[in-house]
């Protein structure tokens, strides 16, 4: 956004311009004092009206009837655009934005959202579910006013994501994580190539229309991909021939505040000595409600419901599935006992 303070600087100096400038003048042309053509200078640009200081020459006439409209046309232009800064709003947002940027320079381990169309949307929405620090980056200014409501512990950053000086706003040198969820595949892959680059630790998901621009945005450094048409498409099948199984999963979320959750647990938020032990030692249903449905050990290997005498490796993880409270108590569960 532009600085609206930019214009009245230029005034400004204008103004200091005729100031000096008239102060020479009546230096050098009636050969008055400094302090004595200063004070010309004042009364004349005041339009205070108060006799000259001594009689002027002819040359010194003409030369003030040029102060005197140069500094009313710059003291008429500085008076509309000061009026029409008030009207416009321009300082206001200018100085909300100031303020905007402030508060993402503090942010580390932040996600940034690009694109607030309605995946990006539900990006959002699940993120803040999750109670992470989200950034978004949006172009359409209309778009970000109707979504503004939903989206108000986020902080918004208008501007187009393709271009590194916007995402270097959204402070992605000390972010976490990056959704390109734009609408153009091509849009994706210019925002994964930068963002890649500004941040080579980020964990960059891009959204692809297409199975070849999948390929793409892998090559260009997006660590997975995700295709709303092909996973509608495959939604829509499923619910024919399985409509009963697809219900049941309509009802589970990979996190937030929705009935049920699938929640992934790191094993070594436990203590260092749990990795002797196994799931059923964990008494992880009787502490909590929630249920082991899968593990994946150390080398990333994933076990679809394990037995309850299965060992606990270090580095592996755990999901399990429950409620909102469930899990919540899962957590705290976790927490007393690695104290």
């Amino acid at each position: 956004m532009n600085n609206p303070f930019n214009s009245l600087r230029k005034v400004l100096a204008i103004f200091g311009f005729i100031l000096l400038a008239g102060t020479a003048g009546y230096r050098f042309i009636e050969s008055y004092s400094w302090l004595e053509a200063f004070y010309m200078v004042v009364q004349t640009v005041s339009t205070v009206g108060f006799n000259e200081v001594k009689p002027l020459s002819v040359a010194g006439t003409w030369f003030t009837i040029a102060l005197i409209v140069s500094s009313f046309g710059t003291f008429a232009f500085g008076a509309g655009l000061v009026a029409q800064m008030a009207l416009d709003g321009s300082v206001q947002q200018f100085l909300k934005t100031k303020r905007l940027e402030r508060k993402v320079e503090k942010l580390t381990g932040h996600v940034i959202v690009c694109g607030l169309g309605r995946n990006g949307r539900q990006v959002v929405d699940r993120l803040l579910s999750y109670k992470a620090q989200v950034v978004i980056i949006e172009q359409d200014p209309a778009r970000v006013e109707r979504h503004k409501n939903e989206i108000a512990e986020a902080l918004v950053i208008q501007g187009d994501a393709t271009l590194d000086e916007v995402l270097e706003k959204a402070n992605i040198q000390k972010a976490s994580s990056l959704i390109a969820a734009l609408a153009s595949d091509t849009d994706n892959l210019f925002v994964v190539i930068s963002a890649r680059q500004l941040n080579p630790g980020l964990k960059i998901g891009a959204r692809a229309n297409t199975e070849s621009t999948e390929k793409k945005l892998l090559a260009a450094g997006a660590d997975y991909t995700v295709s709303p048409n092909l996973v509608g498409g495959a939604h829509l099948a499923h619910n024919l021939m399985n409509p009963g199984v697809m219900n049941f999963l309509d009802h589970l979320s990979v996190g937030g505040s929705s009935a049920t959750n699938i929640e992934e647990i790191g094993v070594d938020e436990l203590p260092q000595s749990i990795s002797a032990r196994n799931i059923k030692d964990l008494q992880i249903r009787q502490a909590t409600g929630c249920t082991v449905i899968g593990y994946v050990d150390e080398e990333g290997a994933l076990t679809v419901n394990p037995a309850p005498e299965m060992q606990l490796a270090p580095h592996s993880k755990l999901y399990v599935l429950g409620n909102d409270e469930q899990i919540q108590a899962l957590r705290a569960w976790f927490t007393g006992q690695a104290k």
